[in-house]
């Protein structure tokens, strides 16, 4: 049997195995690692050797600690963001978890306590269903055509009914890199509170860490309103520090499941990020210098499609992040099939089925569109896409 043969690539764990793949001869724009810079590097190991001379040190790392986190990290980030997007909020509105995923499943727990759904607005990131005993739900975003050659995806109104609990999206998204507009995000969290439901927003490459979005937006708040950062992005994927700003007593409940899973977060990296933060370096080099390497790479992608693929072709347009989403309409094969062809070509690509729900696989975009990481080498992104033109441009 040929790897063509294989059965289709249509689950997120199907994928997972190939997202970490180095150093196999692949040109991976499968992967979802985020992009390194030595300026931050540098930064971030200053940091940690400031925080394991800091005279709290012993303490940190020898005694056990709030499940909430750091007091003054926690008023620091609380700081930031309220005073970059006038957010009415203090260090009790900030839960530091051990990574940003860690959020999504107290908010699925918090569903499945409350016996809710989940809905999604396809397509999006499956690393959200998080709970055996949560229903998550997933309704296909409306496509809206940009320009010639470029679209975008837009959250459906109505589509909300009493027995959703939460919706969650991404901003920019994985995959897709779209920025739900501020208007179009603050009617959803008007939906979102007639039908009492939470309106959960992952903002992983948004401002204020990292700032990886290519243009300016805001951040909605209110009662229902939750907002899931992350640390990852920006040079410290490894240590697994995220944080959630919301509403006190979501924070309360947030932290009671935390208390259960993980007691409490690490203390060294809280404290790394604090002295991070406590000047505008770190941050001044993630906005400029972090989120100009990713819009060159960003450009990188249409340039090469634009010379080499011979057939019909759009692109999600470029709001910012650490992929590119492009759809293919005349495929004849779903790309979900293509992967392996690919795959015995030397490249790996992320099909989109696997981020949309089973019931949406027969949908256009969920079987014709290729998530592309931007953050493969400059080389690995312009061979991996002459491969992938040679093979779609043959007839697939």
């Amino acid at each position: 049997m040929t790897a063509v043969s294989a059965p289709p690539i249509e689950k997120w764990q199907d994928v997972v195995p190939y997202l970490l793949a180095v150093d196999q001869g692949w040109h991976n724009l499968a992967t979802g690692m985020p992009l390194e810079l030595p300026a931050i590097s540098d930064a971030v190991r200053e940091a940690f050797r400031a925080a394991v001379a800091d005279p709290s040190f012993t303490s940190r790392v020898t005694r056990y600690h709030g499940v909430h986190g750091d007091p003054e990290l926690r008023e620091q980030l609380a700081g930031r963001y309220a005073e970059r997007f006038s957010l009415p909020v203090s260090g009790a509105n900030v839960l530091i978890t051990p990574g940003a995923q860690a959020a999504f499943h107290y908010i699925s727990e918090l569903m499945a306590d409350r016996g809710k759904k989940v809905v999604l607005f396809g397509p999006e990131y499956p690393g959200y269903l998080t709970h055996r005993d949560v229903a998550y739900d997933m309704v296909p975003a409306e496509v809206v055509t940009e320009g010639d050659d470029e679209f975008r995806y837009v959250p459906p109104r109505g589509a909300l009914s009493s027995d959703v609990g939460a919706v969650v999206v991404s901003r920019p998204s994985n995959p897709a890199g779209n920025v739900i507009s501020d208007e179009a995000l603050a009617e959803l969290a008007r939906e979102c509170a007639e039908v009492g439901a939470l309106l959960v927003v992952d903002n992983a490459y948004a401002p204020v860490v990292p700032g990886l979005a290519f243009r300016e937006l805001g951040m909605p708040w209110a009662d229902n309103v939750v907002l899931v950062q992350s640390f990852s992005k920006a040079a410290l994927a490894g240590e697994r520090l995220g944080f959630v700003i919301a509403p006190e007593p979501l924070i309360e409940l947030f932290g009671g499941f935390q208390s259960q899973v993980a007691t409490f977060p690490p203390q060294l990296v809280q404290l790394a990020v604090l002295i991070l933060l406590r000047d505008d370096r770190y941050l001044e080099l993630c906005h400029r210098d972090l989120r100009e390497s990713y819009r060159q790479r960003h450009q990188l992608i249409r340039e090469v499609l634009d010379a080499r693929l011979q057939v019909p072709f759009r692109l999600h347009a470029s709001d910012g992040g650490q992929f590119r989403w492009l759809h293919l309409p005349e495929l004849e094969t779903s790309t979900s099939e293509l992967f392996h062809e690919l795959k015995d070509r030397g490249v790996l690509i992320a099909p989109s089925a696997p981020f949309y729900l089973p019931h949406l696989h027969g949908e256009p975009h969920a079987r014709r569109s290729v998530r592309i990481g931007v953050t493969a080498t400059h080389t690995e992104i312009e061979q991996g896409l002459g491969i992938l033109a040679e093979v779609v441009n043959a007839g697939r």
